[in-house]
């Protein structure tokens, strides 16, 4: 039976728009009133990643859910290198663009990279920070190893292959239970590869998001996530098909105004799989007094 990810929209007044970023046509999903937050995908992700959220958090924020530079519909010209310092500079001047000084921002994977970037560069930027099943982290032991390298083969496979069961294997990776996984997604992956440049882009994204020599810049070391001023909440699963919770905890509670959630039967889209519980914990951080997030901070 198919179940369209947009019956999650209904009754919510989003649109999508097209900002010119510096030459870059950028697409970008919206809905909902009062102070921003951009929502940021995972690599090779795309903005419909969020489509479970943005009717929760419309009542209290205007919401930006943006395809990042050389992903889903926004441009991917073959100029850059597609590094993280590029497309976080992208992101930068989407909210010169758009008009926004200061936003909370809500990063998944990859994007929970650049936020975390975000946030460490651009501290003026960032009002409260959730980092959602985080890239960025140290990948050590044979297991993560072993998990980064079956991720790797099925994006390589989708973006030689972009075949029906071939790019449901790559998006099955994002779930606890790959039974789960719409068939919408499926389709607009494959509509979103065959679009001019995205498969370059997305090969030398994932080059250099695990590439050693990359990630000594970017890594979410200890020294670095310390940089991080604004209030942050990590929200992790006990699926997540890389990094366990507990290696979560130990790399990201050197953040000096941090909190931790962990949901259950959830992988690597837990804003997805299990949106009730994860839109109430990210909505009653984002709304909580100053007064009430000191309270729950490992750090108090």
């Amino acid at each position: 039976m198919f179940e369209s990810v947009w019956l999650d929209l209904l009754g919510c007044g989003f649109e999508q728009r097209f900002y010119d970023v510096a030459g870059i046509r950028t697409r970008s999903l919206e809905a909902g009133t009062g102070p921003a937050i951009v929502f940021l995908h995972g690599g090779g992700g795309h903005a419909e990643t969020w489509v479970r959220n943005l009717p929760a958090h419309a009542p209290y924020r205007r919401c930006y859910a943006i395809d990042m530079l050389g992903h889903g519909f926004t441009d991917a010209p073959p100029g850059p290198r597609y590094v993280t310092s590029e497309i976080l500079e992208h992101v930068v001047r989407f909210l010169d663009c758009a008009g926004i000084d200061r936003a909370d921002f809500c990063g998944e994977s990859f994007g929970g990279r650049v936020a975390a970037w975000m946030a460490i560069l651009h501290p003026d930027r960032v009002a409260r920070l959730v980092l959602n099943t985080s890239g960025g982290l140290p990948v050590q032991v044979t297991r993560q190893r072993a998990d980064v390298a079956d991720l790797l083969r099925r994006t390589t496979a989708a973006l030689d292959d972009p075949s029906d069961d071939v790019v449901r294997s790559r998006v099955a990776w994002l779930f606890a239970d790959p039974a789960k996984v719409p068939e919408e997604f499926v389709k607009i992956r494959q509509a979103i590869y065959s679009r001019p440049g995205i498969r370059e882009s997305l090969r030398a994204v994932f080059s250099h998001v695990f590439d050693p020599d990359d990630a000594r810049h970017y890594v979410l070391s200890p020294d670095r996530v310390a940089r991080i001023a604004a209030p942050t909440l990590v929200i992790w699963t006990d699926h997540n098909p890389i990094h366990s919770y507990e290696d979560a905890r130990a790399h990201l509670s050197h953040i000096p105004d941090v909190r931790f959630h962990l949901i259950k039967d959830a992988a690597h889209w837990p804003q997805f799989e299990q949106p009730a519980e994860y839109n109430q914990v990210q909505l009653s951080f984002l709304r909580a007094t100053d007064a009430e997030l000191r309270e729950t901070s490992i750090h108090r």
